[in-house]
Formats: C-alpha cells, sequence, structure tokens
C-alpha cells in the first residue's frame, strides 16, 4: 500500500512498485483511508510518507497501520526536520527513504522488509 498525499508522487511509486513486481493493494491521500484500505486488504507493508496532511501525519498514520492491522512501514520524505526525522525513527519503521526516490534503495528496502511480513 502507497500512503502519499501528492497524486504524481504516489502515482510514480505505484509504477515502481509494479515494475519491481510487487502489488499495489491500494493508494491512500490521509490517515482514515489508509486504514480502510489496510481493513479490507490486509496489506503486509506500506509505504509511508511521513509528512502526510491532515489531522494524522504519516507517522500517527503508520503507528496506527502497526497497532490495528500488524502492517509494517517504509517511511519516504523529503523533509530535513530533525524533530520529525527523529520521531520517524523512533516509531521503528522497517525502513526510511529519503525523496527523490532511488529504484535500487527502494528495492533494497522492500526485499529486507519482505522476509519479515
Amino acid at each position: 500500500m502507497v500512503v502519499e498525499d501528492e497524486t504524481i508522487v504516489a502515482m510514480y511509486l505505484t509504477d515502481m512498485l509494479e515494475e519491481l513486481s510487487y502489488e499495489v493493494c491500494g493508494v491512500a491521500a490521509n490517515a482514515a483511508d489508509a486504514l480502510k484500505i489496510a481493513e479490507r486488504e490486509r496489506p503486509a507493508l506500506a509505504l509511508v510518507d511521513i509528512g502526510l496532511a491532515g489531522p494524522q501525519d504519516g507517522i500517527e498514520t503508520a503507528q496506527a497501520l502497526r497497532e490495528r492491522f500488524a502492517v509494517g512501514s517504509i517511511f519516504m520524505s523529503g523533509a530535513s526536520d530533525p524533530v520529525l526525522l527523529e520521531r520517524a525513527r523512533a516509531a521503528g519503521p522497517h525502513g526510511f527513504i529519503q525523496k527523490p526516490y532511488d529504484e535500487r534503495q527502494l528495492k533494497t528496502l522492500l526485499n529486507n522488509a519482505a522476509p519479515q511480513h
């Protein structure tokens, strides 16, 4: 699952994941949609933008996904705010990737996270 509030970025990630032979069970632009998709599809892993807009940021969204549905997360961010990045690291993601995304780095993170799910 991809949790990203920028439509073009979400489409780019979905295409990249499908090219890497991963199935994308849904794309969510906010926490509420992510939780609905997770309840319906039960994904093993979510790529989550930590800077997600809305009442819950990406970190809170990932925590809710893990607590309610045992969905692991790989965090994505273009942010350089050290406080936000520390919050993200403390949340225990399976990985972290900085924007702009590198396909090889993403593939490595996904492969490393896969055995855990």
